[in-house]
């Protein structure tokens, strides 16, 4: 295997494109012509938005973004009648806060006839997560501007894949929902570290801990009224069984569905590592844990992983079956420390503990509403599709070093995670 030498995030998202249309990825895999010619839109001009994955984080962000000005939703689909009905009356509701009366909101079962339509202008891509790919590819195509929820992609091939497909389409404003990216209060932290406040990073410990085996897991299943389309939710799978309602509610602990909480949490405290330190790529990593305490589980609900990167080492813990840490992230410095807990931020000089020399909270608009600034402007957003997908790499590396038991290494030659072996290790 190639040593792995520095790779730069600019060269790793140009080769990961270029992997993906070497292989005959992107948006010529689906074959449909594109329904309209995405745009920006003027302060006063409606923009309608469609929601693909009804469920509770899409129904979330739809009524985040309908509470901008002049935003309305015209269109819901999911696989399930319930979430359709439970949708429609919140973000009704929503609107009609906003003075938006009367809007009609059509409900599909086929997220295809919700993006054929040409006033959808924008979709939220809210499905569970090995439904990530095959929406976002066709709504790239039908030129729909896209808040895609995290995270970005099943695997990552699917990510290089998606971001190749993307590419070709500049002129879509396509928000990734790591809504962190968002808050100023890291801007502002950030500043300090890229000053020189706390010296030179070298570790990073992130972390995710909550307690779902005294408290009730929120995804457990719940008696609802109306069909689940079972065949519909497993089509993307080769594994297939039959329903099971923990599978269908709780699908983020199973790995034909997702990634489990290094994908589903751990990727919002990795994303604000990479983004304080510049969005590097990592360079191995290594995975450990298991299922202690809900058994139901197939991902672990105690996970620990580590990460090399060129300059510096990140671990991140996750325990769901103790939240006393809660969420967050410390970055230690040769001359001082950020801590990071939950949305409150403070910063520290090296050798004092008890009191901070900067403090910060949340503060900035919603991500949703930066999504919603950018189709406005045509600027940039805050999480565009390449930090998606680069954000999400560590993710995915520490699941498959788990899975297989490996410490794993980014070939960045070949573009691909590999074996780890000790000749890749960085010279000194």
């Amino acid at each position: 295997m190639q040593r792995m030498g520095k790779l730069t995030r600019r060269d790793f998202l140009a080769g990961s494109s270029r992997t993906a249309a070497a292989l005959g990825m992107g948006s010529m895999l689906l074959g449909r012509p594109a329904a309209s010619v995405a745009r920006t839109f003027g302060a006063n001009e409606t923009i309608r938005v469609g929601v693909i994955g009804a469920g509770g984080q899409g129904t979330g962000d739809c009524m985040a973004v309908c509470s901008a000005d002049n935003v309305v939703c015209v269109a819901l689909c999911d696989l399930a009648e319930f979430r359709l009905a439970e949708a429609t009356g919140r973000i009704t509701e929503r609107m009609e806060s906003k003075g938006h009366k009367d809007v009609k909101i059509d409900r599909y079962a086929d997220y295809h006839r919700l993006l054929d339509r040409k006033d959808v202008d924008a979709v939220i891509i809210a499905t569970p997560d090995h439904w990530h790919r095959l929406p976002f590819l066709a709504a790239v195509e039908a030129g729909k501007h896209i808040y895609q929820e995290k995270p970005f992609s099943f695997t990552y091939e699917q990510g290089m894949e998606m971001v190749a497909a993307a590419e070709k389409r500049p002129e879509l404003i396509i928000q990734i929902g790591t809504q962190r990216r968002s808050d100023y209060n890291n801007a502002k932290a950030k500043k300090l570290l890229d000053d020189g406040v706390i010296g030179e990073v070298k570790f990073v410990r992130a972390k995710d801990c909550r307690n779902f085996v005294t408290g009730r897991d929120p995804f457990a299943p719940r008696d609802v009224q109306g069909k689940i389309d079972w065949d519909k939710f497993q089509e993307p799978c080769s594994h297939k069984v039959s329903y099971d309602p923990w599978r269908y509610f709780a699908w983020r602990w199973f790995w034909d569905y997702a990634g489990g909480l290094v994908t589903d949490v751990g990727v919002h405290v990795i994303d604000i590592v990479h983004y304080y330190m510049g969005d590097p790529v990592p360079r191995s990593a290594v995975c450990n844990g298991g299922v202690y305490g809900l058994d139901y589980w197939e991902t672990p609900d105690v996970v620990n992983a580590v990460w090399e990167y060129d300059d510096f080492s990140l671990n991140f813990v996750s325990n769901f079956t103790n939240g006393f840490e809660g969420d967050g992230l410390t970055l230690f410095g040769t001359k001082g420390t950020i801590e990071i807990r939950g949305s409150h931020i403070r910063v520290y000089s090296e050798g004092q503990t008890d009191k901070p020399i900067h403090e910060f909270s949340k503060e900035g608009p919603s991500h949703q509403h930066n999504w919603v600034e950018c189709m406005r402007t045509g600027k940039k957003p805050n999480a565009p599709v390449q930090l998606g997908f680069s954000s999400l790499l560590p993710s995915h590396m520490a699941n498959i070093a788990y899975r297989t038991g490996r410490k794993v290494a980014w070939d960045s030659k070949a573009r691909k995670v590999v074996p780890w072996e000790p000749s890749a290790r960085k010279q000194s």
